[in-house]
């Protein structure tokens, strides 16, 4: 998933995200004279004519002398104000930075131009690409260098990435940032009608009850909502593996049953016997939390640069667990193309953005925090607002009960299993024809796509 800490783009990130279609745009192009060691960074946009050049070993001349030029991919443009890519310059004259900017299409560019051998030297790979591209010797294994490296310690990352490692058989791809799940609350709407405020190990039972409590009727009409309807896919999964199911196996297999009934079940009572929570789709409002037409929500920490200038109280703590605690995550890998004839350099820009400098720099661009763990701690990635959030502590869930599970598989198939998730609480199918019907036939459909 997934980020730029921008009004206007956070917003369509976050619209992105809902649409279970993973897409980031905004910023401000950089770009200068060529031939100047200091600038921030040509920008080259790509589109149709994708995948038509070959790369070639581009080197140019310059005052200070021969460069190196490195083509860099990613959706979103760079920030003056958080200018990652000149920090790199500043600390590496003898290389220059060409951004390659995806703002549309992204994953379908970029595996255009892997497929035609004109990938550029760094790619911001999606979830779902990284892992293929790594199988079709697209991309290069990177756990020599970052063995050898001084700037990026193997035993700082985050527990998730060493066991994405184990499912792709080596490091192909390393976080830029990432991204989890939060359970959002209203604190004057609870502090209203008498209710403790959530905590971080609140369960579903907790979760429910308060729900129950916070809603407001005025006859048959809701007036106010205990919780939102799920309207980001990516939360039944962080539910599915908080009932129990590993969502995926090693093989990258569908892997939920036991899990996926308790979650459908869940669902299915806040929703129509307790209503306490809409029907998927219901109301004419976007985002009811916001609204402030719903006491809690459940989406992604993107959500909490958006928040920021609400009126009312919030905070925020990890989604309530069931079997246990678990969230799913999101992330864009560096990675490095097999194609580049610059791979000793390209590795120079990957590490440095993997350097505390760095993951510093990116945290504070995208607003999300480091994989790296010492460097999340120091809280670069927090934007707090006038009235929440305060529990950045939530944050540390993370760490310890994060993993990287539906975003790997083709986001299709996994978007059209929500769908039929949500068409089991509006009455359309049952709960036994997604578990013993649909569910399957979704693994025949990722099947057939290898």
């Amino acid at each position: 998933m997934k980020f730029s800490m921008k009004k206007f783009v956070v917003l369509l990130v976050v619209m992105a995200m809902m649409a279970m279609i993973v897409a980031c745009a905004g910023g401000n192009n950089n770009g200068g004279e060529n031939n100047q060691a200091d600038i921030a960074a040509d920008v080259v946009d790509e589109g149709d004519d994708a995948g038509d050049e070959e790369p070639t070993e581009e080197v140019v001349e310059t005052p200070s002398g021969d460069q190196v030029v490195i083509r860099f991919s990613m959706w979103d443009t760079v920030d003056e104000t958080v200018n990652f890519i000149q920090a790199f310059h500043d600390a590496n004259p003898d290389i220059r930075i060409e951004l390659v900017n995806i703002p549309e299409d992204y994953s379908t560019v970029i595996n255009t131009m892997v497929a035609g051998g004109t990938a550029p030297d760094v790619i911001l790979a999606w979830e779902v690409d990284m892992p293929r591209f790594a199988a079709n010797g697209a991309i290069i294994p990177l756990d020599d260098k970052v063995a050898a490296s001084d700037l990026v310690d193997v035993h700082d990352f985050m527990p998730a990435v060493s066991e994405l490692a184990e499912i792709t058989d080596g490091i192909f791809g390393i976080p830029w940032v990432y991204a989890g799940h939060f359970l959002y609350f209203n604190i004057d709407m609870f502090e209203e009608a008498g209710v403790a405020l959530p905590t971080d190990d609140w369960t579903w039972e907790d979760m429910e009850a308060a729900a129950e409590a916070l809603t407001i009727r005025d006859g048959d009409n809701v007036t106010q909502w205990g919780l939102t309807a799920i309207d980001f896919g990516g939360i039944w999964y962080s539910m599915i593996g908080q009932a129990g199911d590993s969502i995926i196996d090693n093989d990258m297999n569908l892997s939920m049953d036991a899990g996926l009934r308790r979650t459908l079940e869940f669902q299915y009572r806040m929703t129509n016997e307790l209503q306490v929570q809409p029907q998927p789709g219901a109301g004419a409002v976007g985002d009811m939390f916001a609204a402030e037409m719903a006491a809690m929500t459940r989406q992604g920490n993107w959500f909490i640069p958006a928040y920021t200038d609400a009126s009312f109280r919030w905070d925020i703590v990890p989604l309530p667990q069931d079997a246990r605690q678990f969230t799913n995550l999101h992330t864009g890998f560096f990675t490095i193309s097999a194609d580049s004839p610059h791979q000793e350099e390209a590795w120079r820009f990957v590490e440095f953005m993997m350097s505390h400098e760095g993951q510093t720099l990116l945290s504070e661009f995208s607003a999300n925090p480091s994989a790296m763990m010492s460097v999340a701690a120091e809280g670069a990635f927090q934007v707090p607002g006038e009235h929440g959030p305060s529990n950045w502590g939530a944050f540390d869930y993370f760490n310890t009960s994060g993993e990287f599970t539906f975003v790997l598989l083709n986001s299709t198939v996994t978007g059209n299993l929500v769908d039929q998730f949500n068409a089991v609480l509006l009455g359309m199918n049952t709960i036994d024809e997604v578990i013993d019907t649909i569910v399957p036939n979704a693994q025949r459909e990722l099947d057939a796509l290898q």
